[in-house]
């Protein structure tokens, strides 16, 4: 009989992380500095990571470095939640699949 004929190449595509969708300089601006943050002098960095669906919506956020004020870390996340969009990260078959994104948001005092 003769030999089966070879499987047929499944395409393969590299592994893409999730991305921005959108300019991660939109999520936090100076505009949501609340004036009583700026009375009480809060600044510092807070780093992020987001874990992203499917669709690249945002599911869920977590403060992976704290600036020390608790309202800045609670605000970045509610508002990379609320602004961040994503093109979803991509499986080796090419489909949308969960993943994760971090980042990091600067409080600075305006001027």
């Amino acid at each position: 009989a003769p030999p089966p004929p070879p499987p047929s190449p499944t395409p393969s595509f590299d592994p893409v992380a999730a991305r921005p969708a959108n300019n991660p300089g939109s999520w936090v601006t100076q505009s949501d500095y609340r004036s009583s943050w700026i009375s009480r002098d809060y600044a510092g960095q807070v780093g992020f990571r987001v874990k992203v669906g499917a669709s690249g919506k945002v599911e869920n956020c977590a403060v992976t470095r704290s600036s020390g004020v608790s309202a800045l870390d609670q605000a970045t996340c509610q508002l990379v939640t609320r602004r961040a969009r994503f093109d979803p990260a991509k499986n080796g078959q090419g489909r949308a699949v969960a993943g994760s994104y971090s980042g990091a948001v600067l409080w600075q005092l305006p001027d």
